[in-house]
């Protein structure tokens, strides 16, 4: 499957510190955190795929992690 280009940081400038959720489609934040911990036990409670990130203030070395189930 081949994705559009995701433009992250468009996506989580206003996030700066933390974990968000991302929407298995790459459109928006779900869920945001302090700690990866407390954005996995949110997206529980979700029924959509999530995909976690990390927030900071660049994303020059940006890592992504990706559950396929939780």
């Amino acid at each position: 499957m081949i994705h559009d280009k995701i433009n992250f940081v468009k996506l989580l400038k206003k996030y700066k510190s933390g974990w968000v959720g991302i929407s298995e489609d790459f459109k928006s934040v779900v869920l945001s955190g302090k700690t990866l911990n407390e954005v996995v036990e949110k997206a529980k409670t979700l029924k959509e795929k999530v995909y976690f990130f990390p927030a900071g203030k660049s994303y020059s070395d940006f890592i992504g992690i990706i559950f396929d189930e939780i």
